[in-house]
């Protein structure tokens, strides 16, 4: 996709029916024709997309999976509820100083030959510490390494392939292609817990590793497979400007775009006083409080993931034009909904609302996310992920460590409804704000690099 900065005005584009969209692949206006419900697929219509999707179940799985496995295996080792936050910290911490700089190196390089590159590692990491679960020689301390090692390799590389990922479609099939990867993510959400609990309760903890690195392995092909069908032109790597201007000029635009600064607040909210609170005290509350093994450890996070892969389905299918009801909603249950997990008794009723947590989650997050690819032009889209990466892991980051303290000093259930209305404070602020602003569908006016 182009370096270059983005025109004031892009011509509208026109799909089968005759309708008008944006670029990126909105229909801007209140009286937009309606069209049939499966638009939010069409970036599978494009064959190095559909080679992508495929890759990314692998890929998420090859995610989920170790980051279900590290907070268990600290568990087993007898780890407080603020080392466990610790370590899970540790995952986090790389992307306040490495997501920024993934973002512009997505502006500024080959961004195939990164993704390959981070797939190597992954396998390599993944391999690594297989190797020390098998030999027994796994410590807390190399937990943490391990999970900072992981976080490191997202930093980079989501930023990268956000920006990737539109190359593989025609730009009006943007939207299209972001709903689809945080459903293929999603999916993997879903069943990375559960296979991971049943691997670690019939074959043990370092099954997982084994498998992270194998389909990391498989990835890293199918980038070379897929590369064939991306669209010429798309990207132009442009190191015409210092990294530190290519850090202005996205950072200038992020907090200038309404759509896109607004967008980093909810999800800043959401991370560190939701996602990181239920992350990090998930197995400590699935043991302590539920009395499960490893295998219900897995099951629990799995209707998280269950109730994220619906959602996701359900925000593809109907969520187009105005993003701001979705977002309201998403940031709102999340906060009820992280409440009632503090305050529930049954296991049954745990599960239900670990589902719906699940499901807000994603109704906030995938809307936030397609509302921010939709403002942002090509040129910046690579600097634009990587402060999303920034805001989404590093205030998860301090949320983990947060939520890991508050557990230590005032219980598990505390710790869950100290965040709760934390996070419902922030969503009302930002939802009355939201309101006041024009909540553009297609970049207008982006700012040079």
């Amino acid at each position: 996709m182009p370096d270059t900065p983005a025109t004031p005005a892009e011509p509208a584009l026109t799909d089968a029916t005759g309708a008008e969209e944006s670029p990126q692949g909105e229909v801007p206006g209140p009286g937009r024709p309606r069209r049939g419900r499966l638009r939010g697929f069409r970036a599978l219509r494009s064959p190095g997309f559909r080679i992508y999707f495929v890759g990314m179940l692998f890929r998420g799985l090859a995610m989920w999976m170790p980051l279900v496995a590290i907070p268990w295996l600290a568990v087993e080792l007898g780890a407080t509820p603020a080392e466990v936050g610790i370590i899970t910290g540790f995952f986090f911490l790389p992307t306040l100083f490495v997501g920024p700089m993934g973002g512009v190196l997505a502006d500024r390089v080959e961004r195939r030959n990164v993704l390959i590159g981070a797939q190597l590692f992954a396998a390599v990491l993944s391999g690594l510490i297989f190797v020390l679960v098998v030999t027994g020689t796994q410590t807390l301390p190399i937990l943490a390494l391990a999970s900072f090692g992981f976080g490191l390799l997202i930093a980079i590389e989501v930023p990268v392939r956000q920006a990737y990922m539109t190359e593989l479609v025609p730009p009006k099939d943007t939207s299209s292609a972001a709903s689809l990867h945080a459903t293929a993510w999603n999916t993997t959400r879903l069943l990375g817990p559960v296979l991971a609990g049943l691997m670690i309760a019939t074959l043990g903890s370092a099954t997982p590793f084994l498998f992270a690195m194998l389909a990391s392995l498989g990835v890293s092909v199918s980038f070379v497979w897929m590369d064939r069908y991306r669209e010429k032109g798309r990207q132009r790597a442009d190191r015409s400007h210092s990294i530190l201007s290519d850090l202005r000029g996205g950072a200038a635009f992020a907090l200038g775009e309404p759509v896109v600064r607004w967008s980093l607040v909810l999800i800043w909210a959401a991370a560190m006083f939701g996602i990181a609170t239920f992350m990090t005290l998930a197995p400590i509350y699935a043991q302590e409080e539920l009395g499960l093994g490893a295998d219900g450890y897995g099951a629990f996070l799995g209707a998280s993931g269950a109730g994220a892969l619906t959602a996701a389905l359900l925000v593809t299918v109907f969520a187009h034009g105005d993003r701001c009801p979705w977002l309201a909603a998403g940031v709102l249950a999340m906060a009820v909904i992280v409440a009632g997990l503090a305050v529930a008794q049954s296991t049954g009723v745990v599960f239900v609302l670990a589902f719906l947590l699940g499901a807000a989650q994603i109704t906030l997050a995938q809307n936030a996310l397609v509302s921010v690819h939709s403002a942002t032009p090509d040129a910046l889209r690579g600097r634009v992920m990587g402060i999303w990466v920034m805001t989404f892991q590093g205030s998860s980051l301090f949320g983990s460590i947060l939520s890991g303290w508050l557990a230590d000093v005032t219980g598990v259930r505390a710790a869950m409804l100290v965040g709760a209305l934390a996070l419902a404070l922030v969503g009302l602020v930002a939802i009355v704000v939201i309101r006041r602003v024009t909540w553009r569908l297609a970049p207008v006016g982006a700012a040079s690099a």
